[in-house]
């Protein structure tokens, strides 16, 4: 339209001296109007096209990222591979019998396989990690007889005056007694007992919201058990330091010694200060109880292992046929444990 009219524009450009007579021109102000016009929707346009562009390469950008690193996806598979042979070899091999120290033995091997799958996830071979499996007790009774010494030595119990205080406030407890269920992998596999922890015990309630009958369940492996979840500290200090004070505010139970008692023990904490925890339940068919029968614990001395929080939940997800077979293998050392105790007593 400008360019047709762009006689009569000119000579209302040149007869035009004052504003009035300007926004009563008949071509001269509808062309500028519709030339802005036109200027914003193209300006407009190219707005739109740029976002659209940078939402598609956000949506490819994060396709790229959630794929697992190439060296973790050669080591899933042998990995996948070896624990299978492992537990059918277990299932099939008559030569020798079963002991529990055998047993432990082929539980760290596993927890080897899932720390190096760690290393490749994170793309840091040298790194060390660490892992363990806490078991989880139920039965008050069987607390009482084989853990005792543990529940009272434990400062994780709010409501600590003794022992029948202790379980009184607690669906069970979440322990790890036996250091042969743990184990560390750096520069080689060794599969060796990590003796640099310690024996530890945490209470743990399903169902936390009355805070005048239960402990609070810490984060990681308590949360983990009591949610049936995996939970993902990606720094310890900074995490339990937050949980602190914001359990303090819904809880009035909560006191500053209980406070200091759980902040020192995670800052001065050597080897925990990123943590993943996996319970470890029965597969879900649908039926039967699913309570699970312990809790894999995966840990690093850095911050955000397993990339962080945004990529964790994948590393898990690849990570449950492996906890499977570790599931299967747990229950069956819970066996021998229970033979021995029945033997004692």
């Amino acid at each position: 339209m400008v360019s047709v009219m762009s006689g009569d524009i000119r000579a209302e450009y040149a007869a035009t001296h004052t504003w009035d007579t300007f926004f009563q021109t008949k071509y001269l102000w509808p062309s500028i109007k519709f030339s802005i016009a036109a200027v914003v929707a193209v300006f407009l346009r190219e707005i739109g096209l740029v976002t659209s562009s940078r939402k598609k390469e956000k949506e490819l950008q994060d396709r790229l990222t959630t794929m697992p690193p190439k060296q973790f996806l050669a080591a899933y598979s042998d990995a996948v591979i070896d624990i299978r042979s492992l537990f059918e070899i277990q299932e099939q091999d008559n030569s020798a019998p079963m002991t529990k120290e055998s047993l432990a033995s082929d539980i760290r091997l596993v927890l080897t396989k899932i720390l190096v799958l760690a290393q490749n996830w994170d793309s840091a071979p040298t790194e060390t990690y660490r892992a363990n499996v806490m078991m989880v007790e139920l039965d008050k009774d069987q607390i009482r007889k084989r853990y005792s010494q543990q529940v009272n030595e434990s400062p994780f119990f709010l409501f600590n005056s003794n022992l029948d205080a202790r379980l009184d406030n607690a669906d069970g407890i979440l322990h790890i007694t036996d250091l042969e269920l743990s184990t560390s992998v750096s520069k080689e596999e060794l599969a060796n007992p990590d003796n640099d922890i310690l024996p530890i015990c945490f209470p743990f309630r399903v169902d936390a919201s009355d805070h005048a009958k239960s402990h609070p369940n810490l984060p990681g492996g308590p949360v983990a058990v009591a949610t049936m979840e995996s939970q993902y500290i990606e720094d310890s200090r900074i995490h339990f330091k937050e949980w602190l004070d914001d359990e303090a505010i819904q809880n009035p139970h909560i006191t500053e010694h209980y406070k200091n008692i759980i902040g020192k023990y995670y800052t001065t904490h050597r080897y925990a200060t990123s943590i993943l925890s996996i319970p470890l339940a029965p597969r879900n068919t649908g039926v039967g109880n699913r309570s699970p029968i312990g809790c894999l614990n995966i840990y690093n001395n850095k911050a955000s292992i397993l990339m962080g929080d945004s990529r964790n939940a994948q590393f898990v997800q690849l990570l449950q046929p492996i906890c499977a077979y570790l599931h299967d293998m747990i229950l069956l050392y819970r066996t021998f444990i229970d033979m021995e105790a029945s033997e004692n007593e």
